[in-house]
């Protein structure tokens, strides 16, 4: 349903987007995983022809983005990042402006049907200005649905939403792809990936840097193990010793709100951590926590990356 064969998006000098390639397959919730800045919503943008790739090439449905962006259109519903709503205006006649735009038949029977979809039907009246957060992503969703595409782009579905919010509109999106339908999205929550989607790209600085399933990328993961440990601080010299105890693989050094984070990526982390916390003491830092736990997607990508996502 999506084909994209070295696509990038150069602004001067900043590569927005650096020579990406995936497919997404008929019926799929694939997600592109990453941090703000990563190249994301750039990637929709060029998907839904909004931007004009630098070079490279996508099809979506069939069709080339660049040399059929009309017909793309057509196939694509769209729920953007911001929320491009008119607040002067109800839920069904924001619905209705897209309706008309694209020339959808049986206007009003389509409209009702959507509303009824995302639980919207008995508030559909109302101004949008009385609609929470969550009222308003469904709103989204809906007119997205509104001419009945093939495929559906999510940027950011449940940004700045709180967890009831984000779990209603999960389901929203679990039950479209019941339907059959294809989707996209784009996210920085580690779980909301995990929960949706077949398969996840991780981007990082415009590139994609692991690409497979959440569950395979997990058991891709550089160690049996992760022992999380938080520090007052973290020395080079701290790290070596660390480097040095038989079965860790890898460690990185993240800065936290409040403490240093050391990743130690190691194979029988249960049987590892009292060396661990024996080399930790004998330089006099303090330990704040310690966690041992199987690779989470987050785990992942601070291996692939060196950062934290959320």
């Amino acid at each position: 349903m999506i084909e994209v064969n070295n696509l990038s998006k150069r602004y001067g000098n900043i590569h927005a987007v650096d020579d990406i390639s995936f497919k997404v397959d008929d019926g799929e919730i694939f997600g592109l995983l990453g941090p703000n800045g990563a190249g994301k919503t750039t990637t929709i943008g060029m998907l839904t022809t909004e931007i004009r790739p630098t070079e490279g090439k996508a099809l979506v449905s069939g069709l080339d983005v660049t040399k059929n962006p009309l017909g793309v259109k057509m196939k694509i519903g769209v729920v953007p990042q911001h929320r491009s709503l008119d607040k002067k205006l109800s839920g069904r006649e924001n619905i209705s402006i897209m309706a008309r735009a694209y020339g959808v038949q049986n206007r009003r029977e389509k409209i009702d049907d959507v509303l009824r979809m995302v639980g919207l039907h008995e508030r559909a009246d109302d101004n949008i200005k009385k609609y929470s957060g969550g009222m308003l992503q469904r709103l989204l969703i809906a007119r997205a649905l509104i001419h009945e595409p093939d495929i559906i782009f999510l940027d950011e579905p449940t940004m700045g939403l709180d967890p009831h919010a984000r779990r209603a509109i999960w389901q929203k999106i679990i039950e479209l792809n019941k339907q059959g339908k294809t989707m996209l999205l784009t996210t920085h929550y580690m779980e909301e990936a995990d929960a949706l989607c077949d398969r996840v790209a991780i981007m990082s600085e415009g590139k994609i840097v692991g690409l497979d399933s959440p569950t395979n990328l997990k058991k891709k993961g550089p160690a049996e193990n992760v022992i999380k440990v938080g520090l007052d601080d973290v020395y080079p010299e701290l790290i070596e010793k660390l480097k040095q105890i038989k079965g860790v693989k890898e460690i990185k050094t993240i800065e936290g709100a409040r403490t240093m984070e050391l990743h130690i990526y190691a194979e029988k982390g249960e049987e590892l951590s009292p060396i661990v916390m024996d080399k930790i003491k004998t330089t006099g830092i303090s330990i704040r926590s310690l966690d041992i736990r199987k690779p989470t997607l987050e785990d992942v990508f601070i291996s692939l990356t060196g950062e934290k996502l959320e």
